[in-house]
């Protein structure tokens, strides 16, 4: 009954993020810290459900029953997610002081974790059914929730903060590039 609870629960916090953004982090500012949980109880499981996407997604482009293959790509995803998350929380939370900003890890974390929701979610779907692989145009709505979120989580000055977004959207992006390319040519050398 707990877990039913939670899971409604999550489901109406995503809801809430992708149709109101401006209000979710209205809200999210004043919740307690709960970064652990949040990370644990709602990032990670939305992780490994996209590496258990591409298991699939994959298992049905290989012939016969090879699961070397999937289960490697299964891996990327998770690594992929998982490394993004710690490798742009850390250049973000960086960022914010050369661009004027008083530094704030918790607020940083959520901001990265929801933002990232997005993202996730269209890759669970694309990954499943890669022939809508057109769908991932969706992920680029995860720049909006990062601006609003830094809008409403960080104190950085009025006339710095454009700069910081968009400092900080291009190094995450950079991020987000190399690592997929570098764990795809991992795989690739493995396979």
């Amino acid at each position: 009954m707990k877990m039913e609870v939670s899971v409604k629960q999550f489901g109406h916090k995503i809801k809430s993020l992708i149709l109101k953004p401006a209000a979710f982090w209205k809200n999210e500012k004043l919740q307690p810290n709960g970064t652990h949980q949040m990370f644990l109880g709602h990032f990670l499981p939305l992780v490994i459900l996209a590496g258990a996407a591409e298991f699939i997604g994959v298992l049905n482009k290989v012939p016969g029953f090879y699961l070397v293959h999937p289960f490697m790509y299964f891996i990327r995803e998770i690594l992929l997610y998982v490394l993004l998350y710690f490798c742009s929380v850390f250049i973000t939370n960086q960022l914010i002081k050369p661009f004027g900003g008083h530094m704030n890890l918790t607020a940083v974390r959520k901001l990265v974790t929801y933002s990232l929701m997005p993202l996730i979610l269209v890759s669970i779907v694309t990954n499943l059914f890669p022939f809508l692989y057109v769908l991932d145009m969706l992920s680029f709505y995860s720049f909006f929730i990062f601006i609003a979120g830094v809008e409403e989580m960080l104190d950085l000055p009025d006339n710095k903060r454009i700069r910081y977004v968009l400092m900080t959207l291009m190094a995450n992006l950079f991020i987000f590039s190399f690592l997929t390319l570098f764990l795809s040519k991992l795989v690739a050398s493995f396979l």
